[in-house]
């Protein structure tokens, strides 16, 4: 008999006899398992929605708030504001807009939008956006306030709406109106809109009254927008005069989808799960009291009365003592998940932990749609172990075919491994990356096969790795500027060298004409290493740098702070940045600066004097709290030269190790110091590359010149 016909034999024995018997046994210890691993897939299934709905309400309770103390530090920075402008002097021509130009479209300002979150409700009863303007304010006088009387306020308050809209684009989603009212009667609001009602007067409104009397910030319960008939959410601070005399109140309100955008109810939940704001009733000598809704969906009702308070809905359960055990425990500043009834049915109580104004959040999910989950999962396990023991008797009567063809195909064993490594190579060689071999032998061949299948993935990444480093170095390299900027009275020029495909070294020119005309920003950065990670951390520090420097600020150092904590947050203290930024003024010819741990700028002037133009800052990015002090001004003359540079100049190396040094560095610069700002910018890059040689370059090399005309 043949070897084959012999390994057959002994393959039908050894593998078949155990595979009937113990088929038999398992398949009647399969099922009972199967069962009780439905019954326990159920139980689990019930403490995940448990354990979900607790994360929701933790996390929910969280950014609440979060959105909290966003609102009232808005409401301190807005009250803070107006009191500002209540306590200087007006403006020599301030525009305003009363709620009678909003009202005629004839007399509206430039700019009206239809809103995306304020709506009316029209006679047929349809939402209907109101038209509002982003960039102005709307003045309100209530009956019985002459204008005359408020003149200067009205004045002192025109120039509101910049500080309104930076507050409102700080938090749109949690700002509805802001506004700010004083004794006078005189009422400003933002967005600027019409629809307020005749006889509206801000000074007989809840909101006034509370904040006016509690004399600090208050959270005020639902109430109806006088303008849209929406009901909203709202917080309100008073207002003081110079004198320390009470001004008036400042407010905002809060749209009520705002104080639920971040609350994500499983599909399967969201049907039927009720999610609200709740805080205490009156309590009495039997329990903890009602709990009453302060927000849910069935407050976006619109079109009601403004004058009538908002009646808050009490949320009750037929389950008293359970209720009040679960109140105790929110009021205790603990959050927690319980089974109780509601509206008769039995369903999951999930609650937050009660925070600012005895909040907090409550979640309800029927007690039917958790079960009806874990009861698609016990029946899916079910029909799984029935469907396994279905299977295994299929391969009960296959594994005789498999023997049989398994020892057909022994002889094969050897060589075709072998086929199979020759035919995956030349793919991989005519580049598919994505040839593998698959080989079991668990001998010598199978290590081979094994070896081959990482060499196509790391090929493959290894390609993917020079298109990523091609690709930063083309968007890093359109982050530099592309030309020189032009700026009376200057010529101006920089070039930034890398030694690997992206780099750290950074240089820009910021055109501040928003802060006034013929003013530039010039700055030139050098970040920790080079490579990806200084080119992002490069990017991150250009764009807080580029955003802020628009902003008026007379003091570079408060600048330099800002982006300072931007940068030390972001990276953790375990890389830095030096920085030279100065502000280049054409009008009077002057240039002031600041460094934080850069080497100081040369100053050229036209007789050949060279001057440092340094500071005392460390490195940003290091420690959060580090203070910079602003240099300068130094007034340009003719003929003046101003060069920006990164330490791979002067420390650049020739192949015996010397240093290229500041020394060259200036020489350089003075040998055509006659000649335009790019060929002095040329001419320092060319020395440094001849004194180079054939060495490699070791450090980015960036170059600013500034020449006085």
């Amino acid at each position: 008999m043949r070897i084959r016909w012999k390994l057959l034999v002994l393959l039908l024995v050894i593998a078949l006899l155990p595979l009937i018997v113990s088929n038999v046994i398992s398949r009647l210890s399969t099922y009972r398992l199967g069962a009780q691993l439905a019954s326990e897939t159920r139980d689990v299934l019930v403490a995940q929605a448990q354990y979900r709905l607790q994360n929701l309400v933790d996390n929910y309770g969280r950014v609440l708030d979060r959105d909290r103390k966003a609102l009232e530090f808005a409401l301190r920075v807005q009250a803070r504001e107006v009191e500002r402008r209540l306590a200087g002097p007006p403006p020599s021509s301030p525009r305003t807009f009363f709620a009678q130009h909003y009202d005629n479209k004839e007399d509206q300002p430039d700019g009206m939008v239809l809103s995306e979150k304020h709506f009316q409700t029209t006679s047929t009863g349809e939402l209907s956006p109101i038209a509002v303007n982003y960039g102005e304010q709307v003045y309100l006088l209530p009956p019985g306030v002459d204008r005359q009387d408020v003149v200067d306020d009205v004045a002192k308050l025109s120039t509101m709406p910049e500080a309104y809209r930076f507050l409102y684009e700080s938090n749109p989603e949690l700002m509805y109106w802001q506004y700010a009212s004083l004794e006078s009667g005189l009422h400003t609001s933002y967005p600027g809109h019409g629809g307020y009602p005749p006889d509206y007067d801000p000074r007989q409104r809840r909101w006034y009254r509370a904040a006016k009397q509690a004399g600090t910030l208050v959270w005020l319960p639902p109430m109806v927008d006088a303008s849209t008939g929406t009901i909203t959410l709202g917080l309100a601070m008073p207002l003081r005069r110079a004198d320390g005399t009470f001004a008036g109140v400042a407010a905002i309100d809060v749209p009520l989808p705002g104080m639920f955008r971040e609350l994500r109810l499983p599909d399967a939940w969201s049907a039927e799960a009720k999610a609200m704001l709740v805080t205490p009733g009156p309590a009495n000598q039997d329990d903890q009291g009602e709990l009453l809704i302060v927000a849910q969906q069935n407050y976006e009702e619109r079109g009601r009365n403004w004058r009538a308070p908002v009646e808050l809905q009490a949320l009750e359960s037929e389950d008293r003592r359970l209720l009040n055990e679960s109140v105790a425990s929110a009021l205790a500043g603990q959050s927690g998940v319980r089974r109780m009834r509601y509206r008769g049915r039995q369903a999951f109580w999930a609650w937050g932990a009660s925070r600012a104004e005895r909040l907090f959040p409550v979640v309800i999910v029927p007690h039917e749609l958790v079960v009806a989950q874990a009861r698609q999962q016990e029946q899916y396990v079910l029909a799984q172990v029935i469907k396994g023991l279905e299977i295994a008797g299929l391969v009960l009567l296959g594994a005789v075919a498999v023997v049989f063809v398994t020892s057909l195909l022994s002889s094969r064993r050897v060589t075709k491994p072998i086929r199979q490594l020759a035919t995956a190579a030349r793919q991989l060689a005519a580049g598919d990356y994505s040839a593998r071999v698959s080989i079991r032998t668990r001998d010598e061949i199978q290590e081979l096969g094994d070896v081959f299948n990482d060499i196509g993935p790391k090929l493959e990444e290894r390609q993917r790795m020079k298109q990523a480093l091609a690709l930063a170095m083309g968007i890093q390299q359109h982050l530099l500027p592309q030309g020189p900027p032009a700026i009376e009275g200057f010529d101006i020029a920089g070039r930034a060298v890398y030694c690997d495909k992206t780099g750290g070294d950074y240089y820009d020119f910021i055109d501040l004409v928003e802060l006034a005309p013929g003013k530039l920003g010039v700055a030139v950065a050098d970040v920790t290493g080079h490579g990806v990670g200084a080119a992002l951390l490069m990017a991150s520090a250009r764009a807080v740098l580029r955003s802020r420097a628009r902003q008026e600020t007379a003091d570079l150092g408060e600048l330099l702070e800002e982006l300072n904590v931007h940068l030390a947050r972001d990276t953790g203290g375990e890389r830095f940045v030096t920085l030279f930024y100065g502000i280049l003024d054409a009008k009077p010819r002057s240039f002031r600066w600041i460094s934080a741990g850069h080497d100081p700028a040369i100053l050229l002037r036209a007789g050949r004097d060279a001057e440092e133009l340094g500071g005392s800052g460390i490195p940003l990015g290091l420690l959060q709290e580090a203070t910079y002090v602003q240099q300068g001004p130094v007034t340009l003359g003719p003929g003046d030269v101003i060069l920006v540079g990164t330490d791979g100049i002067w420390e650049a190396r020739n192949p015996q190790g010397e240093m290229f040094g500041k020394d060259r560095f200036i020489e350089t610069a003075l040998s055509c110091l006659d000649a335009p700002a790019e060929r002095v910018g040329g001419a320092v890059f060319d020395a440094v590359q001849r004194f180079r040689g054939a060495r490699p370059q070791q450090d980015d090399i960036t170059l600013v010149v500034i020449k006085a005309l």
